[in-house]
């Protein structure tokens, strides 16, 4: 990962090593987002696996605008 997504903390809990993988990407682009308002980034996230690819995120944010921004980039299914 790249020096950004490095500085968010990332768990996982429940999640294959595949579909950690395959959600890299997405997690790095969430790691590079800053808020609009506040200036600052994203601190962490929780990824809960689920069924069938499917997962859910928990972010930790300034505001739930960065947030919604966060989750929409990696809410797809994995």
């Amino acid at each position: 990962m790249n020096a950004m997504a490095e500085a968010m903390k990332i768990t996982y809990r429940e999640l294959s090593v595949t579909l950690r993988e395959r959600l890299r990407e997405r997690l790095e682009r969430a790691a590079q987002l800053r808020c609009a308002e506040h200036s600052q980034p994203v601190v962490a996230v929780t990824i809960h696996g689920r069924e069938n690819g499917w997962f859910d995120s928990v972010w930790t944010t300034c505001c739930t605008t960065l947030e919604t921004q966060a989750g929409a980039i990696v809410k797809s299914r994995c």
